[in-house]
């Protein structure tokens, strides 16, 4: 009696043990096929969000936030005319949106170039561009901008050819417009839509919307097709190269490179901006300028404005060009003073 039961415990635990085992390998499995995924995850996230660069550099493959930038942030572009005055007029090259077309006309550019990684700050482009030509005057852009429905987009269309012809007849442009520029999230564009009476109102003395002069720049630029929008990352070497060949094509000479804060950590930092600064100088003249923008303090409030022209730049390595953007920023971020600096000694003594 005492042997069968032992015999048949013996039964039972190696049953057990068996299940034990069985139950170990399934969950060995699962933590291996959990581990497998992880890392496929990750190895995913990492090939969508980084590309290898010539010298070995990596960087994020457009913006994490589409449109983010979308809304004009630097409210007081008048701080650089110092720097503006000293242009040769030629093609404005410019990232972002309301910034670079107040950059075209506060400088008299013969044309304008926008380039963004951002695809939403493209399209604004295309489409601001469109109303200026579809435009009578400067009260009736307004009013194309700001108020009427997508029928009359779709009318004024048929004065227009090409790009702006289809851009503008088309409701999603209508639709994108809306959204993102009459009801922005961003109460930025409301400032840009408010008449500056003061010069610390946000765009005094910047603003073509109220602005004869700066908006019949702008739309002479348009009604003539020299203004031009294309997806640009300026961390790719290849698409700098490429953008550099289409501007010596049009046979104007290269007036401003405006690349805002791209400079900045957030963007890459002062190696990137060496980098393309370096490109862009081989299609350039000793007058063009690489123009820049930098938070004051505090940081993200006020922005100030530095830039140095391609003779100072002609000859000096990467390293140089870095140290003078580190310079630079790292001299505007101590003061709540708004700068505007083109060649400072401080910088291009260092």
């Amino acid at each position: 009696m005492h042997l069968s039961l032992t015999v048949r415990e013996l039964g039972e635990r190696r049953k057990a043990n068996r299940k034990m085992r069985a139950r170990r390998i399934l969950m060995t499995r699962a933590w291996g096929i959990q581990i497998a995924f992880i890392l496929a995850c990750a190895f995913t996230l990492l090939r969508v969000n980084c590309f290898s660069q010539a010298g070995g550099h990596a960087a994020k493959a457009g913006p994490s936030i589409p449109g983010a930038y979308l809304p004009p942030n630097e409210q007081h572009p008048a701080i650089a005319l110092p720097i503006y005055h000293k242009t040769n007029h030629g093609v404005y090259v410019s990232v972002g949106t309301e910034r670079s077309f107040i950059g075209a006309a506060l400088t008299g550019a013969k044309a304008l170039y926008v380039i963004d990684y951002d695809p939403v700050a493209v399209r604004f482009a295309k489409i601001n561009r469109a109303l200026l030509a579809a435009s009578n005057n400067r009260t009736d852009y307004a009013n194309l901008r700001l108020t009427v429905p997508q029928d009359v987009w779709r009318q004024r269309s048929q004065q227009l050819a090409g790009e702006d012809k289809e851009t503008l007849a088309n409701p999603d442009s209508w639709i994108f417009w809306d959204k993102h520029v009459r009801q922005s999230w961003s109460g930025r564009f409301g400032d840009f839509h408010t008449q500056p009476k003061l010069p610390s109102d946000p765009f005094f003395g910047s603003n073509y919307l109220f602005d004869d002069l700066l908006y019949r720049h702008l739309r002479r630029l348009a009604k003539s097709q020299r203004i031009w929008a294309r997806l640009v990352d300026l961390r790719h070497e290849e698409e700098v190269r490429a953008l550099c060949k289409d501007l010596k094509s049009k046979e104007l000479p290269l007036s401003v490179v405006d690349t805002s804060d791209v400079p900045s950590a957030d963007f890459g930092g002062a190696s990137v901006a060496a980098r393309y600064v370096m490109l862009f100088s081989q299609y350039s003249q000793d007058d063009t300028l690489f123009l820049s923008t930098a938070a004051a303090h505090p940081p993200g409030i006020n922005w100030s404005y530095y830039a140095f022209t391609r003779g100072k730049i002609r000859g000096r390595d990467g390293n140089t060009l870095q140290r003078w953007y580190e310079v630079e920023m790292k001299k505007i971020s101590a003061t709540q003073q708004l700068l505007a600096l083109l060649d400072d000694p401080d910088a291009i003594n260092n």
